[in-house]
């Protein structure tokens, strides 16, 4: 006999054998103890929590000559019947390779047709978020009256891509991420079953890093299996990508200690090894995440909050190693050398969002100190953002613009540079040149952090821009929403972007760090 995989092998038979999904099984038992079944069922949730499992069950149950508690009695002739390749009466169809008008109108074509053996004729349509419209659309009367003797359970894993027509002609039934418990004790009883030689700690690290899908935690259990007869954490941690406990808690002093050329050697180290650094933030996350649970700390809570940001501007760059690192370098750079700042120099941020009507596309942001005797204020106002960027669109130069994004990756030669290798890094990573004139640049980026980042230290934008393209352009960076708010406002009304000169200086700290420039063009020794 061929091997079979574990998950197929250890799939559930019956409603009892099901793991983590016992609000949904008991509703489905329950309509068949009852008789109140009902013509069409869709079952959405996440992959791997067993949708498709289930249906299949419900499939056999209701056709079972003498179900006990909802459950089928597994020796009836429909049970063995239903259990065979040779049932017609139970028709899966996989609407991921069947998605078209065509393959519908067949289906409602044998619906007619009686069960050739069995009592209902059950239609188990899988991933059927991914029908067209059109067959939506032939589906649509069928599964509003079908036979009395034909029952439709469609599953899917894009709920809201079902349409809303669809939806309401079925019972809903929501499958629910199955708990780190529920699948431990199921891959403990699978490793029993199958001799392999694993720990609860081991476990739990699989169930972690399955999200809460048991079929991908069985797969995962069967490659480490398969790796290492010695299972452990680590062993774990090695096949899906992720370092070890005593790496993890390396990194972790080097964090401690602020020791940031450590910090970046070793983020550099996992990237040349293959490690996904997105889970390796993760991890930290969920490591100081339970740190967090037994000592409220508020240098912990700060952590948490730095490394959440990180986490989420990396799953959305295409350069997830670059936002880390500029990240880290931000942090240090703008903290004096310390990953937590002084709890009485923490800035809040206070959003005052404007409208379009108003003329300012931009949100403005105040910042706000919790130190009384404070006076710093925003290094960037509203009204230097508009005008920056109403100078340079009143005198874009479209053949400017595109010289500047063909030569854009340029800036890549600064990103060792000892003054400006930070801020070139930050340039080239998530940053696009939008618009352009002799004398302005307006920057877009997609991440909100990015784009504080760079205004608060135009000066060596600016610098690196001269360099690049040979020209003192003045810079202002927006995110794409921003932008896409000046463009509607520009359509509008575009007699708001005129040329006015400059009056404003962008804050005491830029001021100084101009003076610093002109310094050192005066004095270079």
């Amino acid at each position: 006999m061929s091997y079979q995989a574990l998950y197929r092998k250890y799939r559930p038979a019956t409603f009892d054998d099901v793991c983590g999904q016992n609000v949904t099984v008991k509703i489905l038992k329950n309509s068949i103890i009852k008789n109140k079944i009902s013509h069409a069922y869709l079952f959405y949730g996440p992959r791997g929590t067993g949708k498709t499992s289930i249906a299949k069950i419900f499939a056999r149950s209701v056709n079972c000559l003498n179900p006990k508690d909802g459950n089928q009695c597994c020796t009836c002739d429909n049970c063995l019947l239903s259990t065979s390749n040779e049932c017609v009466d139970i028709i899966e169809i996989d609407a991921a390779s069947n998605n078209g008008v065509d393959e519908i109108r067949e289906l409602k074509s044998k619906i007619t047709f009686v069960p050739s053996s069995l009592k209902y004729k059950v239609y188990i349509i899988d991933e059927v978020h991914m029908l067209s419209t059109g067959a939506f659309n032939a589906l649509l009367k069928t599964l509003e009256e079908p036979p009395e003797y034909v029952i439709f359970i469609l599953a899917t894993t894009e709920f809201s891509k079902v349409p809303t027509t669809i939806v309401s002609r079925c019972q809903t039934l929501e499958f629910k991420k199955i708990s780190d418990q529920d699948i431990v004790n199921r891959l403990d009883y699978i490793s029993k079953q199958e001799n392999i030689s694993i720990d609860e700690s081991s476990l739990f690290e699989i169930a972690k890093c399955s999200n809460g899908g048991l079929r991908d935690s069985i797969g995962l259990l069967e490659k480490v299996s398969s790796y290492s007869d010695n299972i452990d954490v680590d062993t774990i941690r090695l096949v899906t990508g992720n370092i070890s406990i005593d790496e993890r808690n390396e990194f972790i002093k080097y964090l401690d200690n602020n020791d940031v050329n450590s910090i970046i050697n070793k983020i550099n180290e996992y990237s040349n090894k293959g490690i996904d650094l997105s889970k390796f933030i993760k991890d930290l996350l969920e490591y100081y995440a339970n740190q967090y649970k037994d000592n409220n700390n508020t240098n912990i809570c700060l952590i948490i909050k730095k490394l959440d940001s990180i986490y989420s501007d990396m799953l959305k760059s295409e350069n997830p190693k670059l936002i880390l690192e500029v990240s880290i370098l931000n942090i240090f750079s703008t903290n004096n050398g310390n990953i937590v700042p002084e709890v009485n120099n923490i800035k809040l941020v206070v959003e005052n969002k404007t409208s379009l009507t108003n003329n300012k596309p931009v949100e403005e942001n105040k910042t706000v100190s919790n130190n009384t005797n404070s006076n710093k204020t925003s290094s960037i106002n509203l009204d230097f953002i508009n005008r920056r960027v109403y100078n340079t669109i009143s005198k874009a130069d479209k053949a400017l613009i595109k010289n500047i994004r063909n030569s854009w990756n340029n800036i890549s030669d600064l990103a060792f540079d000892e003054n400006y290798g930070n801020v070139s890094r930050l340039l080239v990573s998530d940053i696009n040149a939008a618009v352009a004139s002799d004398e302005y640049i307006v920057l877009v980026s997609k991440l909100e952090g990015l784009k504080e980042q760079l205004n608060n230290d135009l000066v060596s934008v600016e610098k690196i821009l001269n360099l690049i393209f040979n020209n003192n352009y003045k810079a202002i960076c927006i995110t794409e929403k921003e932008w896409n708010n000046y463009i509607e406002l520009y359509k509008k009304d575009n007699s708001l972007f005129v040329y006015e000169q400059e009056t404003e200086v962008i804050n005491n700290n830029t001021n100084k760090k101009n003076l610093k420039e002109k310094a050192k063009d005066l004095f270079e020794d």
